[in-house]
């Protein structure tokens, strides 16, 4: 082959091989092609207990959370969770996220709750559907990307009870208002919930989880029934 010749093949070869690098680019799945926030998607498991900061009730708070009474008022003995904040708390079942273009899924094994989030930043967090079909308790969910960083603001919660397990007794009002930050790092994520309530709490509270990666984890069903909460069945005089 003469030099000219090989050049040819040489320039041919190396434009061929671009075009498939650039096919496999704009082939790859959603989450390679997100880089880094693609560490989000698996099965993950609370690794230590949380971390609380900034809580400080109004009067009004505290005079609902003196309240409070936990065979009466707790929602998880109906087989309700109260928020997503109670969901994770709960130390054993994991939780898993599945990321897609335009929305997000994140099944949590705690009351069978799965939750779809809408990936759209011009959506307004009252217009945005109810983030679990069966729970409309829990509100409205609407998720954008801050870098790596998937955040989610939620809303339109029902008046109640917001935590019965790190904190029991916290009240919720109707104007609850949460912005959820789940951040990869590797095996591990760290989900930062700041609460804002003007009706019950006198600034922003926010409330750290730590996860770890679950290596082959499943969601499995929690399958809950009033009967076997013994909801009932506690209750003085029963």
């Amino acid at each position: 082959m003469r030099a000219a010749e090989a050049v040819t093949v040489f320039r041919s070869r190396r434009c061929l091989g671009a075009a498939l690098v650039a096919l496999l680019a704009a082939t790859a799945s959603p989450a390679v092609a997100q880089g880094k926030r693609a560490e989000l998607d698996g099965v993950w498991i609370l690794a230590r207990n949380a971390k609380t900061e900034g809580l400080k009730l109004t009067p009004a708070g505290e005079a609902a959370r003196a309240r409070y009474e936990p065979l009466r008022h707790d929602p998880d003995l109906k087989c309700v969770p109260a928020s997503f904040t109670r969901i994770m708390h709960t130390p054993s079942p994991p939780t898993e996220i599945r990321q897609s273009p335009d929305h997000v899924e994140i099944n949590y094994e705690f009351m069978d709750v799965h939750r779809r989030v809408p990936l759209n930043p011009s959506l307004a967090t009252k217009d945005a559907p109810y983030a679990v079909a069966n729970f409309h308790n829990l509100g409205r969910s609407v998720g954008h990307y801050d870098g790596e960083t998937l955040v989610i603001e939620n809303g339109d919660v029902e008046a109640g009870v917001h935590d019965t397990l790190g904190t029991p007794g916290l009240p919720q009002s109707a104007q609850m208002h949460t912005v959820e930050r789940f951040i990869p790092n590797g095996n591990t994520m760290q989900v930062v919930v700041t609460h804002i309530d003007p009706v019950y709490y006198e600034q922003p509270m926010v409330v750290t989880f730590t996860f770890q990666r679950l290596f082959n984890g499943k969601i499995l069903p929690w399958d809950c029934t009033p009967d076997a909460a013994g909801y009932e069945r506690f209750l003085p005089g029963k």
